[in-house]
């Protein structure tokens, strides 16, 4: 990093010297807090002492600093899982980091993780032994089980493997599901809509995930082995005021980024 300071006309910095500094030191403070990290300061003082030049040309600085802070977090971006889908939607604005299979613990096993996971499809191994040795948590693949033509409009998936997509936004920092929306607030952009989904209620509590409104299966995963299960989510009248909510209604689900 540069270090960061003040460039004096020559001519005045014997007569501005300690007063001047005495009057301006919250600002030199303020100059402190940017060295090192955000480069360097020249903030030339013309003969006469133009305190207002000095003021404009700070100012000028600090916010070209912002600028570039702001660009910064741009840059981080936001990722999120976009459950039901093998890739994601508008490529050009959207990377998929990679293309998985949802997981997680066995729908009637009080043990494990209680979190949905997208697992790579092309997994990595560190030291292993092979064979189930008993006393671990458990890693399966997960099922949609819809046994209505609801929320989704057929049942064409039941009983299929889920497949999911983590997804980068570069341009967006912040993600946020909303359940029971399928729109996003003012300012925020939609990546997907769709319907909450979660384990059934008495099987194992999992989280409640948002799946995508025009789901996929997992190519050749139709067979009925179980695993982590994915239910609708239906609303129950009670501490879950009605209205707005409707008793046995599926829930909608949305997910935004900004």
């Amino acid at each position: 990093t540069q270090p960061c300071y003040l460039q004096f006309s020559s001519s005045r910095s014997a007569k501005l010297g300690y007063n001047f500094v005495t009057m301006k030191l919250p600002i030199f403070c303020l100059l402190l807090v940017f060295c090192g990290t955000h480069g360097q300061f020249e903030v030339p003082i013309v003969d006469g002492g133009d305190v207002g030049a000095f003021l404009a040309s700070l100012q000028a600085q600090l916010n070209e600093q912002k600028n570039e802070i702001d660009a910064m977090k741009q840059k981080e971006g936001a990722v999120y899982v976009r459950w039901g889908r093998k890739t994601c939607d508008n490529e050009a604005l959207t990377e998929t980091v990679y293309s998985g299979i949802a997981g997680g613990s066995y729908h009637n096993n009080p043990g494990s993780g209680t979190n949905y996971q997208c697992l790579p499809t092309n997994p990595q191994w560190g030291r292993y032994q092979d064979g189930v040795q008993g006393w671990k948590a458990f890693m399966y693949g997960a099922e949609y089980e819809l046994d209505t033509i609801y929320p989704f409009g057929s049942t064409s998936l039941n009983n299929h493997d889920v497949p999911c997509a983590v997804c980068y936004v570069p341009t967006r920092g912040s993600k946020l599901m909303i359940p029971a929306r399928n729109t996003c607030p003012t300012g925020w952009t939609e990546e997907y809509d769709g319907y909450l989904m979660a384990q059934a209620y008495r099987l194992q509590a999992t989280e409640y995930v948002c799946v995508d409104g025009q789901p996929e299966a997992t190519p050749g995963g139709y067979t009925n082995h179980d695993g982590a299960l994915f239910y609708p989510v239906e609303a129950r009248c009670g501490t879950l005021p009605c209205p707005n909510y409707v008793e046995g209604r599926e829930l909608t689900c949305v997910v935004c980024t900004k």
